[in-house]
């Protein structure tokens, strides 16, 4: 979405008393009866990291947000993540936000007056809510991220400013200035559970982290996995750290940011040329998703959907069986490509159980290994 902003008229910080932005900056308001109201508690507790959106859209002096919410980690509210500018949301996917008859440099500059006037009125706004001076954070040293936030400290809590130009404005609210300090939230996670009378094997819930009309599939990939994790950052963040300028990656690598994640987690991080279907049950049987990146077509897609969403309304169907017929159809070296998280298998029917950052509807998705195999080329196995 294309938003124009003259003024964020103190951003979330007007402190309005008929207002909702006060919600969020104020840490001791976050167990009341209205913040439940606004991000009410998951029903089904992610592992790791569970994001909730607002239920209403929330406006700042009748200005929209790009993206609000709410990070639960058993079962209660840990901080909240105000996305301010985003480049990616505001190009869009192949740049279809642009405005009518507008070029891409024309863009760009429009982007840029925009996030000055944002940056200008975010600082302002920490300044009326009586936030100390913003002290330069380097966060992820040890680990090689290295996000460039400013920490400022507030009356009731904490706050975390991550400004880059050309591509990301982000405020976080935390309760304290020490959870402000580090991007891990300590969790525990849990093994994968066997399903009754079943050769299948699942992991918990994995915290969905849509990458919307952007081209984000990589990064809310690692988005999701590094909430699994308990990493906080969400897919705005990480494609920061991949490079991304104008909400389009121009340097680095997103594979090797996975390494990272991990080592910031302080898990381990095996990564392979193309997926191997015994290495992936290692890492699903110790409570670790797989990370997958292969080639795409819309034709395999539609068998993959259909099928799992037949299985899982208990339907009885099968996937075409990996024979040399079926194999012709397997796209490879093709012009897409993409990444998905592996957090199950079947060992009977030799399935892999995987997930998408394309919401809701693109979990638990079902390939035969053979397919996932021969049209993988990279592969990324977590594990303690």
């Amino acid at each position: 979405m294309n938003l124009h902003w003259p003024v964020l008229c103190a951003v979330l910080l007007c402190a309005s008393v008929h207002g909702e932005e006060d919600l969020l900056a104020d840490a001791t308001r976050w167990q009341g009866a209205d913040f439940a109201a606004l991000f009410p508690a998951p029903k089904v507790e992610a592992a790791g990291i569970s994001r909730v959106v607002p239920t209403r859209r929330l406006d700042t002096c009748g200005i929209q947000l790009m993206a609000v919410n709410a990070r639960f980690v058993n079962g209660g509210v840990h901080s909240i993540s105000v996305v301010i500018f985003d480049a990616g949301s505001f190009f869009g996917y192949n740049n279809s936000n642009l405005l009518k008859g507008e070029t891409f440099d024309e863009g760009k500059l429009r982007f840029d007056k925009e996030f000055s006037e944002r940056q200008e009125a975010v600082l302002a706004g920490l300044k009326k809510l009586g936030a100390s001076a913003g002290e330069e954070l380097l966060l992820g040293k040890r680990s090689g991220l290295n996000l460039k936030t400013q920490l400022f400290k507030l009356p009731q809590g904490a706050a975390r400013l991550i400004s880059y130009e050309h591509q990301l404005l982000l405020l976080d609210f935390f309760r304290s200035e020490a959870e402000a300090r580090t991007l891990l939230i300590p969790i525990s996670t849990a093994p994968a559970k066997a399903a009754a009378g079943s050769t299948e094997r699942r992991l918990p819930v994995v915290p969905m982290v849509p990458q919307g009309n952007r081209g984000y599939c990589g990064v809310a990939t690692l988005a999701m996995v590094g909430s699994m994790l308990g990493l906080q950052p969400g897919a705005e963040e990480y494609a920061v750290l991949s490079g991304f300028q104008y909400g389009i990656e121009t340097k680095s690598d997103i594979r090797e940011l996975f390494g990272n994640v991990a080592q910031e987690a302080g898990v381990k991080a095996q990564r392979s040329p193309k997926f191997d279907a015994a290495k992936m049950k290692q890492s699903i049987d110790q409570g670790m998703p797989v990370v997958v990146f292969r080639w795409w077509s819309e034709e395999r897609d539609y068998i993959h959907s259909a099928y799992s969403t037949r299985i899982a309304r208990g339907e009885k169907a099968e996937l075409p069986p990996a024979n040399m017929e079926d194999h012709k159809s397997w796209p490879k070296k093709s012009p897409f490509t993409h990444a998905s998280i592996v957090n199950g298998y079947r060992a009977d029917k030799r399935e892999a159980i995987f997930t998408e950052s394309w919401g809701e509807q693109a979990r638990n998705r079902r390939m035969r290994v053979e397919e996932m195999e021969g049209t993988s080329y990279y592969a990324v196995y977590f594990g303690r």
